[in-house]
Order: structure tokens, then sequence, then C-alpha cells
């Protein structure tokens, strides 16, 4: 599922029903990208939130790790939190990196402290109890479990600042949307809100139930929900690689949804399906469709810097023919 991330992550580009708190949330990117750049030059640049820090000094703000899962998840339920499980060891060095930078990163520290249960499990020593309770197997991983101690989401690897930032963003607002959907089973905004979010984190066929909820809900699309949901149903298949099918699903889309606001969102998945799967001059069709139909689109820039990324990769070929 891991070679459909670009794929998935474009499911952002959908949403437009979904609650969002008005205000703060580009000003809080900007404060961590700030903050990110000043970790990486040395705090030269660092206001008074943020001092120069040294090489191995802790963060300004830093994350209040908790020492015991079993007391973190009853704290979770207490406070209606997610915990979030970092798993790492030091012999890992990619573990510096969340601990060192991302982790370090004092926006990133509070909201993890504001909204989040966080605990720490060290595998210096081997994989304890717990990481195989979990079948965690890369370090560092996060998990994060909802507030009644199930696994929600699973990231792998180390994350820069701004990304995990937008995950941690995600995942804080999944409880909230389920128990809005769970209280409301009847509502579009409900039911799209959270088959979206679900999404976005590539739980595609977790999302599926209440995305198609939704579309039942907007049988004529007079809220313009039918053709959002419908799209991202489309690629449902790409979470178990079933690429032909994703294919498929977007050309019935087109044809029922032929003046959607969303065609250059499926006309790009198209092409980037395309690509993944390793056929660049079809691909390539795709994409110079979204610069001649849709050149004022925000995926015109993505689709020109594709076709400049295909044709050096086709160049290539022809020269090792």
């Amino acid at each position: 599922m891991r070679r459909w991330v670009c794929v998935i992550a474009c499911l952002s580009m959908l949403v437009v029903t979904a609650v969002r708190a008005p205000g703060g949330a580009e000003d809080e990117k900007a404060r961590i990208r700030r903050q990110a750049a000043e970790a990486a030059a040395g705090g030269k640049n660092a206001g008074p939130q943020t001092p120069p820090r040294k090489a191995g000094e802790k963060a300004a703000v830093p994350v209040a790790w908790r020492a015991h899962l079993d007391a973190a998840v009853r704290e979770a339920a207490d406070r209606g939190r997610c915990v979030l499980l970092y798993f790492r060891a030091d012999w890992c060095q990619p573990c510096e990196l969340m601990e060192n930078g991302t982790f370090a990163i004092p926006a990133i520290a509070q909201f993890i402290n504001q909204h989040f249960v966080p605990v720490r499990i060290d595998d210096s020593g081997g994989a304890g109890p717990i990481t195989q309770q979990y079948a965690i197997r890369v370090y560092p991983s996060v998990l994060f479990l909802d507030p009644g101690g199930n696994p929600l989401h699973l990231v792998l690897g180390p994350r820069q600042p701004q990304p995990f930032y937008t995950i941690l963003k995600q995942v804080q607002e999944l409880p909230a949307l389920m128990a809005r959907q769970d209280a409301h089973p009847d509502s579009l905004e409900a039911n799209f809100n959270l088959g979206n979010a679900l999404a976005q984190l590539g739980h595609l066929e977790r999302a599926a139930p209440y995305l198609r909820q939704a579309v039942d809900l907007d049988p004529k699309n007079a809220k313009g929900v039918k053709s959002q949901a419908r799209l991202i149903l489309a690629v449902v298949p790409l979470e178990k690689g079933r690429s032909q099918e994703a294919l498929a699903n977007i050309d019935a889309y087109l044809k029922e949804f032929p003046d959607a606001p969303e065609v250059p969102v499926a006309v790009w998945y198209q092409g980037t399906i395309l690509f993944q799967d390793n056929r660049l001059t079809e691909a390539r069709a795709y994409f110079e469709e979204i610069l001649r139909r849709f050149p004022k689109h925000p995926k015109a820039y993505e689709a020109d810097k594709a076709i400049e990324r295909i044709d050096v990769m086709l160049r290539a070929r022809e020269a090792a023919a």
C-alpha cells in the first residue's frame, strides 16, 4: 500500500465540508516551519520562545513522556485523548532524527502534550512485550491508540516536522469525528467528515462505509458531497494494491460526474496510478490532459512536473535499450 501514498495523500484536496476550527491552522504550520528551520540552523534565528539549542540539548518544551502504558490508557480514556506510542532504540539512527528533530520542535512537543497521552517505548535491549503485542518491527514507529485503547493509526519510520504535524492534527480530530458520527449516524456532514478523515490517513477500506452513507444521504449531489465521496470510493482498491480496479472505478466516476469540480483530481489519479504501474507513456497522456483542459487548476503544476519526470525516465529507458 505504501507505493500509493502519493495518490492517497491527494485526498486532502477533496475536503470542502469538513469542519475546521476557524483560523490559526496556517499560523501554526508557519510556526512549525520556522522552528524546524531554526533547529536545523542551530537556533541562530530563534526568538524568545525558541532559544538556541546546542547539539543534544533538550527541546524548550519537551514531550511529557509517560512511563507506563496501562496508566496512559486510563488517562487517555478519562481525558478523551488518543495515546501516542513511540517505539525507539539507542542503536536506531533514524530515531535520533525524531528525538533531536521532530519531537524537539517546541510547537510539536506542545501540541502532543496538549492533545495526546504520549508513551515512549525503549527497545534498546530488545523488543519488549508491548512491541510484540502490536507487532512493531520498524524503528522508529509511532502507534496511535484511540481513547478506548484500540489501535487507530501507525506511522512507520521517521517523519519531518511539518508532515508529522499534519498527521498529529488528523489523528487528534478522529475521536471527535467518530463520536459525532456515532451520535448522528444519519448526518451527511458527520459521515463524510469521518470518511474523508480516515481516507486522508490511508484507511480507505475503513472509510468506505461512511462515504457510502454520505452518498446515500446526498443522492442528487445537491451539496456536492456525493461526487467527492464517489471519487474517494473509486480509489479504495489501492489500499490492497488493486490498481486496475481503481482505474476502472475512476473511468466510471468520470462518466457519472463529467462536470464535477473534482474531475481534474480524478484525471490526476489516473496519471499517477499509471505512473506507479510504470506505464509512463499512458500516464503522460493524462497529465497532458490536465494541462490542456485545466491549466489553472492546482493539479496542473503537479502534472507539469510529472511530465518532466516522465520525459527524463523515457529518455533513460531509450538510452538503455
